[in-house]
């Protein structure tokens, strides 16, 4: 079956003669070339906003891939608040505290001296004398014409035995401002301490020359009087002086404390004054050390100085004063096992004192171990010779007698049936 189409469907459309397709392109085109020639003629007026308009579109965008893409920003550390805290706590002596203020905010001040000198100082004054070789470095780096932290870094190398670095360190620093005092005190020490007696008087004395307050000058010249010129009275006399300036810092107080134990025999005092510094800070090594060595050696009370060496090993497990008279008292205690297990540390740590090497042959003797004592106690006896420590000397022979032992300068036979049991 076939469906029939109406015939209007098969003729062809007429077209309408005009198109009006032309008709709006030929009313269109006059008005874009207008419009074209009144932004060509206004253009001064007109391209300012424009590109403003799309500057500011372009710069939204931007923005908001930045915002979407960066990672949250950190809070930016202040150090003022920590700084003013750490300065309180050193002017009162809590060195301890103001030293954990300072470390925690030394990468946010990189160039200031002053925080990085009382690092290093810290550091020395707490027995860290390894560390503060370090922080003394950064010290210098912060800035290399300051002459205190060529001065601060001369103390560290002093305290770490370099002392001839040292005294060119100070040199370096007297170069920058020959009227440091600080500088030329710290010199003197390094005299001292490599036994170039005369010119660290001479350079303490021009040190106070320079300086009549500075407490570090006052503090070397008295360790000249005490150890030099062997006047306990002057000695005590500028320690005294040094406190007085700096009675914050624990050294001077060590000073003191000592001077008036030895000097004075006055181990009441001198407790008292080392007590006032491990009060406010707990893990001085310094003045544990001499607080036990005072109740060890003054007051006869090895409990108390066992108590307090304890706690400096644990402030310093690589002091080895502090681990050798340690074992010491535990051997005065009578728990020799204990004592010879401290010294060993001690030792293994190379210590540079012989009575340490006397105490530990003393321990392996009381346990019956002469074979284990016998070659502790002969190293012992190098070093006494090379010290010329006399005491030392005569109780290391009296002891390898004991074991039958040869060492050179002593005659003892030893004979198969003498030859102890290792």
């Amino acid at each position: 079956m076939y469906l029939r189409t109406p015939k209007r469907y098969l003729r062809g459309q007429r077209r309408s003669p005009i198109s009006l397709r032309w008709l709006w392109l030929w009313i269109l085109t006059p008005l874009v070339i207008w419009g074209g020639v009144q932004i060509y003629n206004n253009r001064a007026t007109i391209a300012p906003p424009l590109h403003n308009a799309i500057y500011g579109l372009v710069s939204n965008a931007q923005s908001g891939l930045a915002t979407a893409m960066a990672p949250t920003p950190l809070p930016t550390q202040n150090p003022t608040e920590r700084l003013t805290r750490a300065e309180a706590d050193w002017r009162e002596g809590r060195i301890e505290a103001a030293l954990d203020s300072y470390l925690a905010v030394l990468d946010a001040v990189p160039n200031d001296v002053q925080t990085h000198y009382r690092v290093t100082l810290g550091m020395i004054m707490e027995g860290n004398v390894e560390e503060a070789v370090q922080a003394a470095e950064q010290t210098v780096t912060a800035d290399p014409y300051s002459s205190d932290a060529w001065a601060i870094r001369a103390l560290a190398l002093n305290e770490n035995g370099r002392s001839g670095e040292a005294i060119a360190s100070a040199l370096r620093a007297l170069d920058l401002n020959p009227d440091n005092a600080r500088a030329m005190a710290y010199m003197a020490e390094a005299y001292l301490d490599s036994e170039q007696y005369d010119l660290a008087r001479s350079t303490a004395d021009r040190a106070l020359s320079l300086d009549d307050t500075s407490f570090e000058a006052l503090r070397v010249r008295g360790r000249v009087a005490q150890e030099v010129e062997f006047d306990t009275a002057l000695a005590k006399d500028y320690y005294q002086q040094a406190y007085a300036l700096a009675p914050n810092l624990p050294t001077m107080a060590v000073d003191l404390a000592r001077i008036t134990y030895f000097g004075d025999q006055n181990a009441t005092e001198a407790i008292a004054l080392l007590s006032e510094i491990v009060e406010v800070n707990p893990q001085n090594a310094l003045a544990l050390y001499w607080l036990g060595y005072m109740y060890y050696n003054g007051e006869g009370n090895f409990a108390q100085a066992a108590e307090f060496l304890s706690r400096c090993t644990d402030a310093n497990p690589n002091g080895v004063l502090c681990l050798g008279l340690l074992g010491r008292v535990r051997m005065a205690l009578g728990d020799n096992l204990a004592a010879s297990e401290i010294l060993q540390q001690a030792i293994d740590l190379n210590t540079p004192w012989p009575r340490h090497y006397l105490w530990l042959g003393r321990a392996l003797i009381a346990q019956g171990n002469c074979g284990s004592a016998i070659p502790i106690l002969q190293t012992g006896y190098d070093l006494a010779q090379q010290s010329d420590d006399t005491d030392a000397i005569t109780a290391i022979q009296e002891n390898l007698r004991e074991c039958r032992a040869n060492v050179p300068g002593l005659e003892v036979e030893v004979t198969p049936e003498a030859t102890p049991e290792t």
